[in-house]
C-alpha cells in the first residue's frame, strides 16, 4: 500500500479519524496539565584528609603547611565510592524517607574529577521543599561518614572530613518527565485512530466484496479455462476451474515403417507419356508416297548376252 492510497483511505475515513485526533489533542493537553511538573537539582561534596594525615605528609614535604586541599591523595576517593554507595542502600532510603525526605536522589562520584568529588542529584516536584532536601542530605552524609569512623575506633585526630564544594542550586524543570507521558498518550491514541480507519476500510472491502460476488450470476466454466471476474475496487478475481481427474496416458502408437532416406528427401514426379512423333498435320496431309523401285522386267529382246534380269535403270 502506497502513500496515495493511505492517504485516500484516511480521507474516506474522515469521520474516524478527526474526532480521534482531536481526542488525543486533548488527552495530550489535559495529561500536561495534571502530571505535576519535576525539577532537578544537586549539589556537590568533597573528602579531605584527616589533621594528622595532613600534617604528617607535610611534614615529610618540608612544606610545613597544615592545608588538607594540598594532600587529596587517592584513597580518598575510594572513601568516597563507599560512601555514595552506603548512602544509596535501602536502609539509608528508608530511614531518610522516615526523616521527611522523600525526592529520589542519586550519588555518584563526580564526572572528569580528579579528586573525591561526589555530586548529589535529588528530582521532585516542589522545588523550596528539594532545596531543604538537598542540603539535608548533605548534612546527613557528613554525619554517617563521622558514624562510620567512629564505630571502627578511629581517632577525632585521623577521621577524614566531608565539606560541602557546591551548595544545592536553583531546581529547573525536567522537560523530559513533563513530556513523557504527554507523547506516551497522545501518540498511542493517534495510533489508535489510524488502526481503527484501515480496519473499518478493510471490513467494509471484504462485505462489498461479497456482495458483488453474491449478485454475479455464476456462467458455466469449460473444463480447462479459468474465468476472470473484475472486482469493484479495479483488481481482478480469477477464478480457477476444478482440477480435472488424471487420465491414465493413452498406449504409445506403434512405430512407422522405417523408410529409405531418398523419400525423405526426394519427391516423386509424375511425367506424362510423350506425344506420337507425327503431329496433327502430318496426320491430315500425309506425304506423297515415294516411287517404288522399278520392278524388273524381262526383255524380250536379246541384248547381246547381258543379264535380263537387271533393275530398270542400273
Amino acid at each position: 500500500m502506497d502513500l496515495g492510497e493511505i492517504l485516500r483511505v484516511l480521507r474516506k475515513r474522515w469521520y474516524i479519524v478527526v474526532p480521534m485526533l482531536l481526542l488525543a489533542v486533548g488527552l495530550g493537553i489535559g495529561v500536561f496539565v495534571k502530571v505535576p511538573t519535576t525539577y532537578s537539582t544537586y549539589t556537590m561534596v568533597s573528602l579531605l584528609t584527616s589533621p594528622a594525615a595532613t600534617k604528617a605528609a607535610s611534614s615529610q614535604t618540608g612544606q610545613g603547611q597544615d592545608n588538607p586541599f594540598l594532600y587529596l591523595n587517592g584513597s580518598l576517593i575510594a572513601t568516597a565510592d563507599f560512601l555514595g554507595r552506603r548512602l544509596q542502600s535501602t536502609d539509608t532510603v528508608l530511614q531518610l524517607k522516615s526523616q521527611g525526605l522523600t525526592e529520589e536522589y542519586e550519588v555518584a562520584l563526580a564526572e572528569n574529577a580528579q579528586g573525591p568529588f561526589l555530586t548529589i542529584t535529588l528530582k521532585g516536584t516542589d522545588k523550596e521543599h528539594l532545596l531543604t532536601s538537598a542540603a539535608q542530605l548533605s548534612t546527613f552524609a557528613e554525619t554517617t561518614l563521622n558514624e562510620i569512623q567512629q564505630r571502627n575506633n578511629v581517632a577525632e585526630k585521623d577521621r577524614i572530613k566531608l565539606i560541602q564544594v557546591i551548595p544545592p542550586q536553583t531546581p529547573k524543570v525536567e522537560t523530559k518527565a513533563k513530556l513523557k507521558p504527554v507523547i506516551v498518550i497522545a501518540g498511542g491514541t493517534a495510533a489508535l485512530a489510524f488502526v481503527l480507519a484501515f480496519m473499518v476500510e478493510s471490513i467494509s472491502r471484504s462485505r462489498r466484496r461479497k456482495a458483488a460476488l453474491a449478485e454475479t450470476p455464476a456462467e458455466p466454466t469449460v473444463a480447462g479455462s479459468a474465468s476472470a471476474m473484475p472486482d469493484i475496487e479495479g483488481t481482478v478475481v480469477l477464478q480457477l476451474p476444478p482440477k480435472v481427474a488424471a487420465v491414465p496416458p493413452a498406449p504409445a502408437p506403434a512405430p512407422a515403417p522405417e523408410k529409405s532416406s531418398d523419400v525423405e528427401k526426394t519427391q516423386r514426379i509424375q511425367v506424362p507419356p510423350r506425344p506420337a512423333a507425327t503431329t496433327t498435320s502430318q496426320k491430315e496431309s500425309p506425304q506423297p508416297a515415294r516411287p517404288k523401285l522399278s520392278t524388273t522386267y524381262q526383255s524380250n529382246v536379246d541384248r547381246g548376252g547381258q543379264n535380263a534380269n537387271r533393275v530398270n535403270g542400273s
